[in-house]
């Protein structure tokens, strides 16, 4: 089986043009990697910030609509299987 030359010469390539975009800024490796470890920590304290806000609501609606869901999932089975 041959492997897919085109799309990792094309991503080696924009590796490149991206790279020395970057180097044109005075961005070193050091400094791309600080600002992606800070982005990824903020992405995941806003997500948990998020979730320990909604969850509770999302918790609270489901006591009352997967039960009536169940419910009505069965009584449509039960349709299916009479005819």
């Amino acid at each position: 089986m041959a492997a897919p030359r085109v799309p990792v010469v094309k991503l080696i390539i924009w590796c490149l043009v991206i790279g020395l975009a970057l180097s044109f800024f005075n961005a070193t490796p050091e400094d791309v990697y600080a600002w992606a470890g800070e982005a990824g920590r903020s992405v995941f304290e806003w997500a948990l910030n998020f979730g320990q806000k909604i969850g509770p609501y999302i918790l609270m609606g489901a006591l009352l609509v997967l039960p009536i869901w169940g419910v009505s999932y069965v009584l449509k089975l039960m349709k299916r299987k009479r005819r």
